[in-house]
């Protein structure tokens, strides 16, 4: 498990799952916002698989919030406009970077891949059931 996936991975997740946890962080350890939930816009970058340069193929909005759990930062960006999400996740992150509820982030982080690479197989199914064979035709 890795800091840097967490904000990824986490955006996937049981939304109950998620309140349950940051309820539990909350109510037992000190949570000090430092930056507000904030919407804005960023730019994607794109590579091109031609020339291998990059360019920028449109603006994402996303949302984004910085606290502190007991002495560690934490930080997060999600997709849209969605500042709970955003807190909550930060929230996550500080006690992560910080040690605090280790076994509980790494659960909900494995059954959250889990769920995920389940999704894909669905959909990989689904788009391969699709595929022509030009050879019986």
């Amino acid at each position: 498990m890795n800091r840097r996936d967490l904000n990824f991975v986490f955006q996937n997740s049981d939304k109950n799952q998620l309140n349950r946890l940051y309820e539990k962080i909350s109510s037992e350890q000190k949570v000090i916002v430092i930056q507000e939930p904030t919407s804005q816009t960023i730019m994607l970058p794109m590579k091109d698989p031609v020339s291998g340069g990059t360019f920028y193929a449109g603006e994402v909005l996303v949302t984004t919030s910085t606290v502190e759990v007991s002495g560690s930062k934490g930080w997060a960006m999600v997709m849209d406009d969605n500042p709970e999400l955003s807190l909550i996740l930060s929230t996550i992150d500080g006690c992560f970077a910080s040690g605090l509820y280790t076994d509980l982030i790494e659960s909900l982080y494995i059954s959250t891949l889990t769920k995920i690479s389940d999704t894909r197989e669905k959909i990989n199914q689904m788009v391969n059931a699709t595929k022509v064979n030009f050879d019986l035709m």
